[in-house]
């Protein structure tokens, strides 16, 4: 349901990317001056066979995180929906447009969230079988990667991801989701609308 065509272009530093897996970490865009969990993350991820890139969504600056456990990519911000499509896995802080667009992609996730509907979705992630969740206050670098290494050496996840992928797409995704909507208030008769409160 995303049309990558109208978003802003990002440059991004692809010649550092070295041909490993590649794991792809964003915290959001909203509550993302979290540098203890972009820490976690790193560190996390050190004994991985795969490659860490680490948007901060504009929280900040990369220079502001300082150096990082395993010399991750640091951005302010990444052309995301590329990095998705590249990754392995996605860790996120399981905000919806993240989310969505990892299952788009097919890619398994390890969720991480903050606040408000983002509990929600990582209880979504881990119900399907896509990823698993871990809440924000454990998120201690031991458990992160004890969640990584998981999701990455069974393959059931990835496979959900890709099954979850199929399903949206036969469900006709954005443009289907629209001919419903309309069909909805196109049917409404005057009569069937709510009496106003006097």
């Amino acid at each position: 349901m995303h049309n990558s065509g109208s978003r802003q272009e990002i440059g991004f530093p692809f010649e550092r990317l070295d041909g490993r897996p590649l794991i792809y970490a964003s915290m959001g865009t909203a509550q993302n001056r979290l540098y203890s969990i972009f820490r976690a993350i790193a560190e996390a991820c050190v004994d991985t066979p795969a490659q860490l890139v680490i948007s901060m969504g504009g929280g900040g600056t990369p220079s502001e995180l300082g150096e990082l456990a395993g010399n991750p990519i640091v951005v302010a911000y990444a052309p995301q929906l590329d990095l998705i499509r590249r990754a392995s896995l996605v860790i996120t802080h399981a905000g919806m447009n993240t989310a969505a667009e990892s299952i788009a992609q097919g890619v398994p996730m390890v969720a991480i969230p903050v606040t408000n509907d983002q509990p929600a979705v990582a209880a979504r992630i881990a119900w399907t079988g896509c990823g698993v969740a871990i809440p924000f206050s454990k998120a201690s670098a031991d458990l992160v990667a004890r969640a990584v290494k998981q999701v990455l050496a069974d393959n059931q996840y990835a496979a959900r991801a890709r099954e979850l992928a199929e399903a949206n797409q036969l469900a006709g995704g954005a443009a289907k989701a629209a001919d419903v909507i309309e069909q909805l208030f196109c049917k409404r008769r005057s009569s069937d609308r709510l009496p106003l409160i006097k």
